[in-house]
Parts: C-alpha cells; structure tokens; sequence
C-alpha cells in the first residue's frame, strides 16, 4: 500500500492538471465565440456597425483595416472582426456581411390614363413613369405586348424590376382611337409689313380639328429675310394629336419704311416744281411722259440698295436724294404722271432671282410700256409694244418677263 500512495497522489495531480486545462479551454471557446458567421442586412441602409456582428458585448471590437463593404451594393462581404479577451489578448474571427435587396422599387405614374390614337407611334412603358425609387437600376416594360395599332380600350400593366428581381406593378386604363381627318387651318393671308416692323405671323390663324381640341401650328419662316425688302412664303403646318398634318402656304411682303417727311402735300409740290422746268407749253402728253422719262433716268442715280416702296416715300427719295433702284424711279415718275393727268399703272416681273418695276402708260392710244430705267446695254424703253418688250426680255437674261394675265392688253 505504501508504494501504491505517490503513485495515486501523482495521478490525482495529473487529473487536476487536465481538468485545468478543461476548464481554460471551455472557457476560451465561449469566451471567443461571439462573432456570427453570416449577417444580413438590406441595401441602402444608412449605417452598419461591428455590434451588429457581436453575439454578446465585447471591449474594443472593431472590423479589421482590411474589411470592406458597401451597403448600397447588393453582395456578399467576408469581414474580418478583432477584439481584446482577458488573459488571451487579441482575437479575431471570420464573418459574412450579406447585403441584400428584398425592397420592390416605388413607382410614380406620369398619368393617370391613356388615349392615344391608331397612327400615333408605339409607346414605350417608360413614357408613363415619372419616378422610381430604388437602390439599384430598374428596368421598365409592359407586362405583355399590347396592340396599340387597332381602336379599343383596354388597360396596360407596367412592370418595374430593380436588378434583385423585386418588382412593382401598375396598372392604366388605355383608349386607342382611330383619327385620319387633318387639322384645318383658317385666316390664312398674304401678309405686308414695312423693315423693321414686329411680324405677327399667327394674327387671325384659327386651327380647328375634329377630335383634338389643341392641334398645335407651326409657321416656317426659313425664307423669310425680314431685314430685305422683297416678298417670301410663309408655311403654316397644323399638326393634330393622332399625327395628321395640313399645309397652308402663304406670302409675306416685306417693304421699306415711310419717310416722315414724304407728305402727299410736299411730295406732289416738288413735282410740280420739277414738271415747271421740264414741260412746255404745247407739249403732247406723249412728249410730256418722255420729258418725265429723260429726267428720272437723268437725274436719279441707280442704288440697288436704296429702295422703298411706299408711292410718297419713294417718289420724295427720288427726287431729294436722287438716288433709288427700280421702284424709286417707278414711282417717282408715277407721281409726275400723276400731277400731269397722264393714264398709268405698275407693273411687275415674274420674279426669279431678282424683281424689277416699271410702268404702263395710256395717253389715248392703249398701254404701252414705260420703263425709267437705264438698262444695262444702255437701251430706254420708252413706249414700247409688248411685241417689242417680249423681244427684249427674251435675248436679255428675262428681264421683262411678266404675267399678261394681271393687265390690260398692251399694244
């Protein structure tokens, strides 16, 4: 028995030991597990902290330097968190930060039905949201493929998925009608107003339509150069909702501005005072309307840029400023004509590349053409038959072409 005894004293002491070490170990794994392996949490959310992870408080835990996420992209995150436990010092432990998306986006319609018309193009499902809200990119498509090519009424489903696969639904009642009538466009007119003058191109333009109760107009002005005097055409385009489109065309005549001064009352004064000196007693009317002729084309020095239209205003520059192109000439020897009781009208080119004005005269032997102005090969067409005329124009560029139409017969 006495050699049995420190054999049992050193087996107790061997038990103690291991019972210890038992002991120190189920301590250690309770005390060190407290980090779960897998978190969740939603995209999008505003913060996530290490406690989220801990099954239990633990002094100074934090992520590690090396652990990275991003809360408003959905994925799976490994983490890595450390933390101080007594007598073990520093331990860490692996986790997952699952960020996940399980929130269906929310949809704002930008209407509340749809009519739409046969001829209309195809919409999109994109056409009628106006907002969504989500985390990540959403696509947006009709629910089925719906016929919007034939009349009737039926609703439309929109579906909107985020990148998760959660979706939203909305629903719309369509109404596809069916509109071939155009538009109509009334109080459409030749227009005039003088350089420099505002253009009130849509004045007296009414647009009517059949089923749309604002059709919109658009007036096409791309021809028109209000800063030069001349006459263009104006476009008006009626469009109504189901695409269906009128034209009206019309012409715009840009003119000179008045002179203040050019008064009938001072213009025809200096008439009279040129026709003093120019006519003679005994003159024929025929020699009257050649003496006004010799001295507008005399005395009127030729400005392509220096006309104007109004009768006072370019018969005042005429014989002011002496200065004018076709139309002051015209007009200015309209007055004098006019003061001398001799029969005349304008008349006008067909217009091409550019216009020109002369006279027609009438001294009791029919029209005759009466143009003062000095032509370019130095020729004075001074009452002269149409045949003559015609001859002219044609071996000279056109320079007379006119649309006999409009005017009496010339001789």
């Amino acid at each position: 028995m006495k050699r049995r005894k420190p054999f049992i004293i050193l087996l107790i002491l061997l038990l103690i030991i291991l019972c210890a070490f038992a002991g120190i170990f189920a301590y250690y794994k309770i005390q060190s597990d407290i980090v779960y392996s897998e978190v969740y949490i939603e995209a999008g959310s505003s913060k996530c902290d290490v406690t989220d992870f801990l099954k239990r408080e633990a002094k100074d835990a934090k992520f590690s330097k090396d652990s990275t996420y991003d809360l408003n992209t959905v994925g799976d995150y490994p983490l890595t968190i450390v933390w101080k436990m007594p007598v073990f010092g520093k331990q860490k432990a692996r986790t997952t930060l699952h960020v996940q998306d399980t929130v269906a986006p929310t949809v704002t319609l930008s209407v509340d039905s749809i009519e739409m018309f046969i001829t209309t193009d195809a919409p999109s499902a994109a056409d009628y949201v106006e907002t969504v809200s989500d985390i990540s990119n959403c696509t947006i498509d009709f629910k089925e493929a719906y016929d919007f090519s034939k009349e009737g009424s039926f609703d439309v489903t929109i579906v909107v998925t985020d990148s998760s696969g959660n979706s939203t639904e909305e629903t719309i009642p369509c109404t596809i009608l069916d509109d071939t009538t155009p538009p109509e466009i009334t109080g459409v007119e030749p227009l005039q107003v003088a350089q420099g003058d505002a253009i009130s191109y849509k004045k007296n333009i009414v647009v009517t339509d059949d089923k749309d109760p604002n059709p919109t107009l658009e007036v096409d002005t791309s021809e028109v150069n209000a800063d030069k005097r001349g006459v263009y055409k104006v476009k008006y385009i009626a469009t109504d909702s189901a695409g269906n489109t009128t034209e009206e065309t019309t012409t715009i005549k840009i003119v000179s501005a008045k002179i203040t001064a050019a008064t009938e009352e001072t213009v025809n004064a200096m008439a009279d005072s040129i026709l003093a000196e120019i006519i003679k007693d005994g003159m024929s009317q025929k020699e009257q309307a050649r003496a006004v002729y010799n001295w507008v084309v005399d005395n009127i020095t030729y400005s392509e840029t220096a006309g104007i239209d109004d009768l006072l205003s370019a018969a005042y520059k005429g014989m002011y400023n002496r200065v004018g192109d076709c139309t002051v000439k015209q007009k200015t020897a309209e007055v004098m004509l006019n003061r001398l009781g001799i029969k005349n009208m304008e008349i006008e080119k067909i217009r091409d590349t550019r216009g020109h004005y002369w006279l027609l005269i009438d001294i009791g032997e029919g029209w005759y053409h009466y143009d003062p102005n000095l032509q370019l090969d130095g020729t004075r067409i001074f009452y002269w038959h149409d045949a003559d005329l015609w001859n002219y124009s044609n071996s000279h560029g056109n320079t007379h072409n006119y649309d006999p139409s409009k005017y009496p017969t010339i001789q």
